[in-house]
């Protein structure tokens, strides 16, 4: 169980240059005055996170570029703290100098919005905003070095559009390219915007087919249940087929007011951070943690999906239903899902092991760790002390021979459990098999 989120995303600023129909966050038909915190205050919120050892910060907003001075200042100080740190923007404010500053302090990655390829539809869909100019900054932020992941929010203005915006992209040089139908905005649902599911299986087809004929790397950025995904999708290791909600159980979201809510889409204020610690607030959203006590819909309760699908996006069913407890609208019900049976990874003792990346750590509850050797904490376990001993020492003592671990083994069951204890660092990529 963790004490502290994993992940935080920090909306920067209420202010954006276009008014997205799809917003989930706003209504862009009446647009309030930005009710913004200072700089100062802002860089308070920023502080107490790394004080907080999350590992990853995402700053977004509204536009983060409408106030880069801070949104530099932010991501300079989390990237001396260590944190992973990503920006989310429409990129069209992006200058050199920018990204210059960006490139020189560390930035980690930019998910970048595109709603279509096609210049008419894009400005239809955000209202204000002029694709050949998105298109000449993404080309500078291509050229930049620094990772992005493209997405699209996909509603039934744009659908018929995901091919062609996936294959103009790729000619561009993207790599990563994502597709999420369009959430509800809870305040104000937008219900004739929505994808049906057959449309949602549709889009589904459409990624197989960016991957199969593009080579892209795929993506969805909402989950959706498990119940409702295709068999076929199990097939290959799709990365939208492991998302799972992980609002209020990994991360958490901090508005430009300091309010914190479980993710950027739901409404629901547990704290402020300006007056509450985050280890306060986190402990006031123990019902999303609570597994089948806490938020999980009764119908998928016993469903052998649950922990890999937390019952898919909660905020979708309390747009809906009211409730954060009920089905989200494409559940099918309890399966039996095909899970692809792992590989045995054999283990011999002349086998040499080498550790992959470097360990950051927190202490969470009751003598347990969370660790993780990715930036981007993609790999993180919460495992006991013991084996947090373990881990911080193959960090140190690695490259070795399998052999030579047993020998530092203090008694015989250690070396009898050190294979199955290698194997699961293996699958987490906590470590690797250099040679055999």
């Amino acid at each position: 169980m963790l004490r502290l989120p994993a992940y935080v995303q920090l909306e920067i600023t209420d202010a954006c240059n276009l008014r997205c129909k799809h917003c989930y966050h706003f209504n862009t038909d009446e647009m309030p005055r930005s009710q913004n915190l200072s700089d100062e205050q802002t860089i308070l919120l920023v502080e107490k996170l790394i004080e907080s050892q999350v590992y990853s910060l995402t700053i977004t907003g509204g536009e983060p570029l409408t106030r880069f001075v801070l949104t530099g200042q932010a991501v300079e100080m989390a990237k001396k703290a260590g944190l992973f740190v990503s920006i989310n923007s429409n990129l069209l404010l992006l200058t050199d100098e920018m990204l210059a500053h960006l490139s020189t302090n560390g930035l980690d990655s930019f998910l970048v919005s595109c709603p279509a390829s096609d210049p008419e539809v894009f400005r239809q869909i955000t209202r204000c905003g002029d694709y050949r100019r998105f298109r000449a900054k993404l080309l500078l932020l291509l050229e930049s070095g620094i990772s992005c992941l493209v997405n699209m929010v996909a509603t039934q203005s744009n659908l018929h559009l995901v091919r062609s915006t996936a294959l103009d992209l790729a000619k561009l040089g993207v790599e990563r390219f994502a597709v999420t139908p369009a959430s509800l905005n809870v305040g104000h649902p937008d219900f004739g915007g929505l994808l049906t599911a057959s449309q949602t299986l549709a889009l589904l087809e459409d990624l197989r087919w960016c991957v199969e004929e593009l080579g892209l790397r795929v993506d969805m950025l909402e989950p959706l249940p498990k119940c409702f995904l295709p068999p076929w999708c199990w097939g290959e290791d799709y990365a939208f087929t492991r998302r799972a909600c992980q609002a209020g159980r990994m991360s958490a979201s901090i508005s430009n007011t300091g309010d914190v809510r479980p993710c950027s889409h739901n409404p629901i204020v547990y704290g402020n951070l300006l007056t509450e610690s985050l280890e306060t607030i986190w402990g006031k959203m123990s019902i999303y943690r609570a597994g089948k006590d806490g938020v999980v819909p009764i119908i998928c309760q016993y469903c052998p999906a649950l922990t890999a699908c937390n019952g898919a996006c909660r905020t979708n069913a309390l747009a809906v239903t009211g409730r954060l407890d009920q089905p989200e609208r494409l559940t099918v019900g309890h399966i039996t899902w095909p899970q692809r049976q792992p590989s045995e990874i054999a283990i011999s003792d002349d086998f040499v092991v080498g550790f992959v990346g470097r360990v950051r750590w927190r202490k969470e509850t009751a003598g347990n760790y969370s660790v993780t050797s990715r930036s981007n904490h993609t790999n993180l376990l919460v495992v006991n002390e013991e084996l947090f001993n373990f881990i911080c020492w193959l960090e140190k003592s690695l490259p070795l021979t399998v052999r030579e671990l047993k020998g530092y083994c203090s008694d015989g069951s250690d070396r009898e459990v050190l294979p199955t204890i290698l194997r699961s660092l293996i699958k987490k990529d906590f470590i690797r098999v250099l040679s055999f």
